[in-house]
């Protein structure tokens, strides 16, 4: 039958990590499309902003309390403060950035449907990937972990979806 052979490892491990990277690389699309290159510009300079007033303000704090330093800790508090406008400034900014989240969800929902035949409660149809547990396995401290489909689906998710983050420039990160 050709669905349980589609359905057993390495065949369904395969599909299922070439599917996350045609979606992760299909989302950094749409948000390189719908979220202006500037905006992506403002959001990662106050996140660099934020990372240099942190890293300051931890050093200012801790020397302060070890040399008791009540100026310098006065310095760490409104510091602290600047701190928190940033992060306000931040989360707007970036909060923005969701706007694309119910395009990216809804082919997440097509495509997940697609491969396993399911759309939220509904079965449509017998997907031939839709098998026997486990679809991947993952050496671990105890030997090996099985996943399955929406466990495999997830980690591959999250691996492609930072890599194209970097790759595209779409991250915010300080590195």
């Amino acid at each position: 039958m050709m669905s349980s052979f589609l359905a057993q490892p390495p065949i369904v491990t395969i599909v299922v990590l070439f599917v996350s990277l045609a979606m992760s690389f299909l989302s950094s699309l749409i948000n390189i499309k719908f979220v202006p290159k500037e905006h992506r510009e403002k959001v990662r300079k106050l996140q660099q902003k934020i990372a240099a007033l942190t890293k300051e303000k931890n050093e200012n704090m801790k020397t302060a309390k070890s040399e008791g330093d009540k100026k310098l800790l006065r310095k760490a508090q409104k510091q602290e403060k600047q701190l928190l406008q940033l992060q306000s400034q931040a989360l707007a900014l970036s909060s923005k950035q969701m706007r694309v989240f119910p395009i990216t969800m809804a082919v997440f929902f097509i495509v997940w449907a697609l491969l396993t035949g399911n759309l939220l409660v509904f079965r449509l149809f017998e997907s031939p990937f839709i098998g026997p547990d486990p679809v991947a396995y993952l050496p671990w401290l105890n030997g090996v972990m099985p996943l399955n489909l929406f466990s495999w689906y997830f980690i591959c998710s999250i691996l492609f979806s930072t890599l194209f983050s970097r790759i595209f420039g779409l991250t915010g990160g300080t590195d």
